[in-house]
């Protein structure tokens, strides 16, 4: 009997061995799987940044460049999250994007971009890699301001009065070439603008060659006051009168006088083209004796001034 109890015991121990090893064995096989996924959690993250500015390194004294691009794209890549953020965030950002141009020379140079102070653990690359910069000798010039308003920027029905500007000349710096082919500055009203009413407003200044082609320059100062008067469309017409209703039967006839003999109509250009006078209509009906009275004048789809008129009646008795 206790060899058979001392047997089961044996058997009993040897099976909990067994399951432990199992579980030990599973349990370590679930962490090694743990652990494969961690590994893969540590993945490579990466982000494109648009509009990055570039440095350009040159002589600023000696020379004047144009024809490039002020900013570019940057493709960032690193296995830390942290640091790609930190580098995303502009505040926070260590590496710039240089275009060096020391050894540049007059003409159109193609300049890699280099990407600088870029922290370790975080990979970039710029795109494009290069750039083209025109490069040419600086020299500055005073030139004339003038204000510039487009047909189209005056609403229908009203005309440019007056437009002035608060500088009359400005210093501009540019590449001698450039300079050569300046003829003057503009100030020009915003596109945004439609007036049929007097714009006053500071706007930025712009040089232009004689054909109105604007060209690459530094304008000193760079804005200017920009006033812009508009009024409306009009024309002088004369006032016709007509006698309307029955002379009194006291009265043989019946002259008129007008206080005023032409009026100003205002309005759009095509509605302008149809009139050639104004008609007062006079009612004699009620009319026994010299009087006056003032009649109002109309028009479809214009504006009149003044827009009434005085008409003197004379009555002449039978």
């Amino acid at each position: 009997m206790f060899k058979r109890f001392f047997t089961k015991r044996l058997w009993l121990t040897l099976v909990s061995i067994f399951f432990a090893i199992l579980l030990f064995l599973t349990a370590n096989s679930v962490n090694y799987g743990s652990r494969n996924q961690t590994t893969g959690l540590l993945q490579t993250y990466n982000h494109t940044l648009e509009n990055v500015p570039i440095d350009i390194k040159y002589d600023s004294n000696k020379y004047f460049i144009s024809g490039y691009s002020y900013d570019t794209e940057v493709y960032l890549t690193s296995t830390n999250r942290v640091k790609l953020d930190s580098e995303i965030n502009n505040d926070t950002r260590h590496f710039k994007v240089v275009a060096d141009l020391s050894n540049a020379k007059e003409g159109t140079n193609k300049v890699p971009l280099e990407i600088k102070d870029l922290p370790s653990g975080v990979s970039a690359e710029a795109s494009p890699t290069t750039i083209n910069v025109t490069v040419g000798k600086k020299k500055t010039k005073t030139f004339k301001v003038v204000g510039k308003v487009s047909d189209n920027q005056i609403a229908d029905g009203y005309k440019l009065k007056k437009i002035s500007t608060s500088a009359s000349e400005v210093e501009v710096t540019s590449d001698e070439s450039t300079i050569e082919q300046i003829d003057h500055v503009v100030a020009v009203l915003p596109e945004n603008q439609v007036l049929s009413k007097d714009y006053s407003g500071s706007v930025t200044l712009q040089a232009v060659s004689e054909n109105g082609k604007i060209l690459p320059s530094i304008i000193d100062p760079t804005k200017t006051d920009l006033e812009v008067d508009v009024e409306e469309l009009s024309k002088k017409v004369p006032i016709i009168v007509e006698l309307t209703g029955q002379i009194n039967s006291s009265l043989s006839d019946i002259r008129y006088e007008l206080a005023t003999k032409e009026v100003l109509i205002y309005g759009k250009q095509e509605n302008l083209e149809k009139i050639s006078y104004i008609k007062a209509k006079v009612n004699i009906s009620d009319v026994t004796k010299d009087t006056t009275k003032t009649i109002p004048l109309a028009a479809d789809n214009l504006k009149i001034s003044p827009a009434k008129v005085t008409v003197k009646l004379t009555a002449k008795k039978k």
